[in-house]
């Protein structure tokens, strides 16, 4: 059901456009001002589909509401606006019309143009929302099919190499669980992620023969290995897209002391990512089975990362990996063990909720004893759209809760039940269905000037809503 808000201090006009609107199945709410308007939308979710928006009111007029309406961002910035004038002048409809609004109609009007206006105004708003949904739907397929690719391409490298299996993924795992460590946000942990698992492919042009040589390499052999890092930079310098790919391919054989290969790069000269991407590939180097010896225990493995620091490692990463060996007090970050196959698979499950960006719901959000998690994700439809619910939601307690305390204070109840009304349906929304039940009680209280109900309750209602900012801001 389409739902519609009417923004007019004339209540003649507000009750008869209502009345048009409802007779075509249309969810109605009426508002006397833009300062009401402003109070009811903070927080409220779900959104109005449209709002029609008087120009001439005391108070805030139309132009300005319609501003701070934008300037609050967000999807309440962006709910689409028709103004409403009983003027019949050029200039007002120019400025209406420059600021954004997606028509103007002048008053008074007949009922079959105002619904056919409006009708036409909320299909386009549907069908932009669902090309836009199209179009996220097709890149996230695309993301995910270049993330498959991705993972067979370093699959392939690593079956080249009897002694590897598995070897970029892991690379890859503790190459992400650093970048994370270190600060970095999503969007780089993957790129990193993706990076290391790509961080061999030059391997592609090393003969199988000297791969998997079981015995010492000479030195004309060794020569043909070193070879993989620059190979593998011309192999993903033709991505464009992506021009940070190739820094693992490149570089993770460097060393800070300048005494790596192929360019003999020293310290920062050395992409954080490589350096990153180096410790990874030292690591499980170490940890995994070679033709010429064991995994080495976790002691040693410590003991040449801690040797290495600021010499072959950035001193800084080496001490984020010994930070994780530490924690690995069963040595479970090592070829072959179940662990560290399902650090692996949470891994590639994490980068690809990312890169499809998915919702994931947070695990401790159905411990918050005042939400209902499974109302408010059937009444939002979907887990994205819960979370964005709930951002929203949280997001205003702190400012929705002053104003609430400042129009019981100055006794202004028009203010008050128009609050507690946004309140109300918000509270719902997002499944605290306690809160929703007090804030309704709340609001017929403020509509019949009970304040000694008021004075008793709204301490009550203010401490469970206030209640549920930390813990919602934790995790949202």
């Amino acid at each position: 059901m389409d739902w519609v808000l009417i923004v007019d201090d004339d209540a003649v006009i507000r009750s008869r456009t209502a009345a048009i609107l409802k007779r075509e199945d249309m969810k109605v709410k009426e508002l006397s001002s833009g300062e009401e308007l402003l109070d009811y939308i903070e927080g409220l979710t779900p959104l109005p589909d449209l709002i029609l928006l008087d120009i001439m009111m005391p108070g805030m007029n139309g132009p300005e509401t319609f501003r701070a309406l934008r300037e609050k961002g967000g999807e309440a910035g962006k709910i689409p606006v028709i103004f409403l004038t009983g003027n019949d002048d050029y200039e007002s409809e120019q400025e209406g019309l420059k600021l954004g609004a997606e028509d103007f109609i002048r008053k008074p009007y007949f009922p079959d143009i105002l619904t056919l206006r409006v009708k036409r105004i909320l299909e386009c708003t549907r069908l932009r929302k669902d090309l836009s949904k199209e179009v996220d739907k097709k890149t996230k397929e695309i993301n995910r099919f270049s993330l498959h690719v991705v993972q067979t391409l370093a699959e392939a490298i690593d079956a080249k190499d009897t002694y590897t299996n598995g070897h970029s993924g892991r690379v890859a795992t503790y190459s992400r669980e650093i970048a994370k460590r270190l600060g970095y946000d999503e969007q780089g942990q993957d790129e990193v992620y993706i990076m290391g698992l790509l961080h061999d492919v030059g391997k592609i042009g090393v003969p199988d023969t000297i791969i998997n040589k079981p015995s010492r390499l000479t030195d004309e052999e060794f020569a043909e290995i070193k070879k993989h890092p620059v190979v593998g930079d011309k192999i993903l310098k033709k991505i464009k897209e992506i021009p940070k790919l190739a820094y693992g391919a490149r570089w993770h054989h460097e060393r800070i002391d300048g005494r790596g290969y192929p360019d003999g790069l020293t310290g920062r000269m050395i992409p954080e990512e490589a350096r990153i991407i180096a410790v990874a590939d030292a690591y499980d180097a170490m940890t995994s089975n070679r033709s010429y010896r064991d995994i080495l225990p976790q002691e040693v493995v410590r003991g040449e990362l801690e040797k290495g620091k600021g010499t072959q490692f950035d001193e800084r990463i080496a001490e984020v990996m010994i930070g994780m060996i530490n924690e690995d007090k069963e040595y479970l970050m090592r070829e072959g063990a179940a662990e560290d196959s399902g650090l692996r698979e949470r891994s590639e499950l994490e980068t690809a909720a990312h890169m499809d960006e998915q919702a994931i719901l947070p695990s401790g959000l159905r411990e918050i004893k005042m939400l209902d998690v499974e109302l408010g994700l059937y009444l939002c439809g979907d887990v994205e759209d819960y979370l964005d619910a709930l951002a929203v939601f949280a997001g205003s307690i702190a400012s929705k809760s002053e104003k609430l305390e400042k129009a019981l204070a100055e006794d202004d109840l028009a203010t008050y039940s128009t609050l507690v009304h946004s309140l109300k349906s918000s509270a719902r929304t997002v499944g605290a269905t306690d809160l929703s039940d007090l804030a309704r009680k709340l609001e017929t209280a403020g509509k019949n000037g009970e304040r000694a109900l008021l004075d008793e309750q709204t301490p009550q209602l203010l401490a469970a809503y206030r209640a549920l900012e930390e813990p919602l801001k934790k995790l949202i």
